[in-house]
């Protein structure tokens, strides 16, 4: 198709309306230099002109969007802009959103589950970063070759523990009764919306319907949860939706159990967690049986104490030539737990069993960086732990209550002992000892359940800030036509 328009070295056709986000029409369009499909969002200053909640809107997603990194979460590729418009280049879902597939088919059960199980891994890191998303709709989940993706971060805000969140944003029939009545709510607002999305996957409707926010509030609190008879739907989905949409926040399921919510167990995921385990296996027989000195094919690629992408193909491809690029993605993907566009060297070493590896590698470290280096053997460990929760389906509430361990009772290092070997008995009792003193030492001496909490659930502390929607108008700069916000820094200055 003919491209008529473009902005810097991406081009577009105005006929090619992909999609509709808050606050802007999104194309489909071309990298000159790469020729990628990507998606340019176009937003219209004119349009903005004097909307403090837009220009506040449009700060929002590019400052969030920029430091979220998951194959769950839209990427955002650019951000660029000219006299009349703001243009964000994002990546190109070739399948369309939810919404389409809804309007097409009926989807069966154990596919509901494994779209609901993307957006849950998607939004790990939403956590991770202390963001609400607030407008989780079908519209609102892409979908790139079966990968499911969160998207449009329009409404977006960070969350604090401090303080409930008030503002009224996102689409009536997906928003929590405390966002429909303007009362104060946390991060469990984005929970009623995944459980409303995942009625609507299972049965092709929502729960509860009417054309006006008063009454649709009213049939909600006036009307029992039904489930139809037919699709027939298991009782643990029908449970996950219960827990979900518990018109009171402080009856609704939590984040902390909802990612390890039996759903996941009685209906594994097979796709992507059994290929990474397999990869893994893989790698590891081809090691033992070729005798490989991974040591010498690190040094003869020129790997560093970080690996990005295309260092983990490299050692990949120099130990097979039968891994590709995907298989790289894919163990990058499930060993990139912090948020980063690079994973430590030790971690890709102890997944693939080197730890003598690990060890000769770092002797290599001068004597003053031992400490350095124990802490990144601490994060290794507790990175691979994280890793194993995750493909393992593992409540660490269950083993707090397994190991009788209270809410504000100190964790002996027998307790953090059982707790690391439930996670994975081969552990060492040197690495449990080493990692409990460096997580004590972090806590100022002090280890509890909510410091446990914190590591393999990826919750960080957040700071108290202000609803982002709350505050003075904010003026965009105007940088000239093709002139990029992200490379002068720019974006820091919109929020």
């Amino acid at each position: 198709m003919q491209q008529d328009k473009s902005i810097e070295h991406y081009f577009y056709n105005t006929n090619h309306i992909i999609g509709k986000g808050s606050f802007g029409c999104v194309y489909r369009g071309i990298n000159q230099s790469t020729q990628g499909e990507v998606a340019i969002k176009i937003m219209k200053k004119a349009n903005l002109a004097g909307q403090s909640y837009q220009l506040q809107a449009l700060a929002n997603e590019m400052t969030i969007l920029r430091k979220l990194h998951s194959k769950n979460i839209v990427r955002l590729l650019d951000v660029c802009e000219n006299q009349q418009n703001y243009y964000l280049i994002q990546e190109y879902c070739q399948q369309g959103d939810l919404r389409q597939i809804l309007k097409q088919k009926q989807l069966e059960e154990q596919e509901a589950i494994r779209i609901l199980h993307d957006i849950l891994c998607g939004y790990q890191i939403l956590l991770k970063n202390g963001i609400v998303h607030r407008d989780i709709k079908p519209e609102n989940i892409l979908n790139s070759n079966g990968v499911f993706k969160l998207g449009d971060f329009g409404m977006a805000t960070q969350f604090s523990k401090q303080r409930m969140l008030n503002s009224r944003v996102g689409t009536p029939l997906y928003m929590s009764p405390q966002v429909q009545q303007n009362s104060s709510y946390t991060n469990k607002c984005d929970i009623w919306s995944i459980g409303i999305l995942f009625y609507e996957c299972l049965y092709g409707a929502t729960p509860w319907y009417h054309e006006t926010t008063s009454q649709l509030l009213k049939e909600i609190q006036e009307q029992p949860l039904r489930f139809p008879k037919q699709p027939k739907v298991s009782d643990i989905s029908k449970s996950f939706i219960r827990n979900c949409l518990q018109i009171n926040e402080k009856e609704r399921i939590d984040w902390i159990d909802i990612l390890s919510h039996n759903i996941f167990r009685q209906n594994p995921i097979k796709r992507m967690d059994q290929n990474f385990q397999q990869i893994i296996m893989q790698i590891k027989n081809i090691i033992k049986m070729r005798k490989l000195n991974i040591n010498q094919l690190i040094q003869n690629n020129s790997i560093g104490n970080q690996l990005k992408i295309k260092d983990l193909e490299l050692l990949l491809i120099s130990i097979d030539k039968q891994f590709t690029s995907e298989d790289a993605h894919l163990i990058f993907g499930q060993l990139s737990h912090f948020n980063s566009d690079s994973i430590p060297l030790q971690c890709v070493l102890f997944w693939l069993g080197q730890n003598q590896a690990l060890q000769s590698y770092s002797k290599d470290m001068s004597p003053a960086r031992s400490k350095q280096q124990e802490q990144s053997k601490v994060d290794t460990i507790l990175n691979a732990l994280i890793a194993r929760i995750r493909l393992n389906s593992i409540s660490i509430i269950q083993l707090f209550n397994k190991y009788d361990i209270a809410q504000d009772q100190e964790i002996s290092l027998d307790k953090f002992e059982q707790i690391m070997l439930h996670i994975n008995i081969q552990l060492s009792k040197p690495d449990i000892s080493l990692c409990y003193r460096r997580i004590k030492e972090e806590n100022s001496g002090s280890l509890k359940r909510e410091a446990l909490l914190n590591i393999f659930y990826e919750e960080s502390d957040l700071d108290d800030t202000e609803d982002d929607f709350s505050v003075s108008p904010v003026q965009l700069p105007i940088q000239g036509p093709g002139q990029k916000l992200i490379s002068c820094n720019n974006v820091e200055m919109l929020s």
